[in-house]
């Protein structure tokens, strides 16, 4: 808080001015970051309408959203947001929360999944098929100057307004996803389970791995705006205890424009129902498994390369959340995959298990197979899940054995 200007005091004699000390200033009204998400039947433009609403209540409009959802964030007071909350064509307004990347350590899912075996994937170190599928990375940015990325477009949405061509990757966890889910089949580094797919890197998460959810609202209109060319997002992301109806609309409505949502459940060994947006009705929730050696029969050990943890093979991650809202599980544990400045890393978590299941729906949609609205999106994750096997181990104690991905059955894949 500062003072304003400096009094002087009244005349004490004629020959001195005393100053006066500084008087309290009047602190100005705190703001926060709200997400309003407007009636969908509004009349008026969701510009003019948000332009006039928060001018009306003194604040500062950010963003503007009419693809994913009507609405937009702004600055504003709790008291301006509460009179917003009873404005007519006003749905919902939440304050704005922080999300973080569900990462901590990387697997060899590509072969514990069964890619190499596909025919159709030709794995074979040659640069000669790439999947022809689009896959938003919604994320820390993804590495577009990576020589074995196939980054087609990029756009940094962090303040929860999208700026297209910018948006560097600074933490290394988008570029990660982006490699599981489509690194070259080439001479260098990983493979991806959809290898070439073209990559849109959607940065909502800044170095530090951790973003908002104007943030992801921003960049879930962007790809919706976008649904004519992209097939599937990866949100390697989400929250705790939180929810957001203006995003759980976005997700709705990406699913409808026939766009595959996949989401990582999570790394508390927690119920996935208390996390967002893992716990949405539209989205493929991914568990991880640990998988030691790419191999199926539970022989690998327990031994982990890159932890100093120990973890069965082929069991559910000891990090791993579980219970009914997972769909499907897929290999998390120390995965190799691509990195930021042009590396690679090896890490873990369902973040690390959720772009697996991201690659096999971009193979699912490839070309013709695109889908163009709910159903065909929903029958993408249908297929998912029940071609998926069951040789692993579920030693969650939820009760509820998920698929393991599995994408062999060049019939299907």
């Amino acid at each position: 808080m500062r003072p304003t200007t400096l009094l002087l005091a009244s005349l004490i004699s004629a020959l001195a001015l005393s100053a006066a000390p500084p008087p309290a200033s009047a602190a100005a009204p705190e703001t926060s970051t709200y997400i309003v998400q407007l009636n969908p039947d509004v009349r008026a433009g969701t510009r003019a309408a948000a332009e006039t609403q928060v001018a009306s209540l003194g604040g500062k409009l950010i963003g503007v959203y009419e693809h994913a959802f009507k609405g937009y964030t702004a600055q504003l007071t709790a008291e301006a947001a509460e009179k917003l909350r009873q404005t007519p064509n006003v749905l919902t307004v939440e304050q704005d929360a922080v999300v973080t990347t569900f990462a901590q350590t990387v697997p060899t899912g590509v072969r514990r999944i069964f890619a190499p075996s596909n025919p159709n994937l030709d794995i074979d170190g040659v640069d000669d098929v790439r999947i022809d599928a689009d896959v938003a990375v919604v994320d820390t940015g993804s590495d577009n100057t990576h020589p074995d990325l196939n980054v087609v477009a990029r756009t940094n949405c962090v303040t929860g307004v999208c700026v297209n061509n910018t948006g560097t990757d600074d933490n290394g966890h988008g570029s990660h996803v982006a490699g599981t889910i489509g690194a070259l089949d080439n001479t260098i580094g990983p493979v991806g389970v959809a290898p070439g797919a073209r990559i849109h890197s959607v940065k909502v998460l800044n170095a530090a791995g951790s973003g908002t959810l104007a943030g992801i609202a921003a960049g879930i209109n962007w790809v919706v705006q976008r649904a004519s060319t992209i097939e599937v997002i990866n949100m390697s992301l989400g929250c705790s205890g939180c929810s957001s109806s203006a995003i759980s609309t976005a997700i709705t409505n990406a699913t409808n424009a026939g766009i595959v949502v996949v989401v990582a459940a999570g790394n508390s060994h927690a119920n996935t129902s208390g996390f967002f947006p893992a716990n949405h009705a539209d989205v493929v929730t991914v568990s991880a498994l640990t998988d030691i050696d790419g191999l199926p029969g539970g022989a690998g050990g327990s031994r982990l390369s890159c932890r100093s943890e120990t973890d069965q093979d082929d069991t559910s991650a000891f990090y791993s959340n579980y219970g009914a809202t997972v769909e499907i599980t897929a290999p998390g544990t120390c995965i190799y995959s691509t990195y930021m400045a042009g590396g690679y890393a090896t890490i873990s978590g369902t973040s690390m298990a959720s772009p697996h299941v991201a690659g096999a729906a971009a193979i699912l949609t490839a070309g013709s197979r695109k889908p163009t609205n709910r159903a065909g999106a929903l029958a993408v994750r249908t297929k998912l899940v029940s071609t998926g096997n069951s040789n692993w181990t579920d030693d969650s104690g939820d009760g509820v054995k998920e698929p393991l991905l599995d994408v062999h059955d060049a019939t299907q894949y």
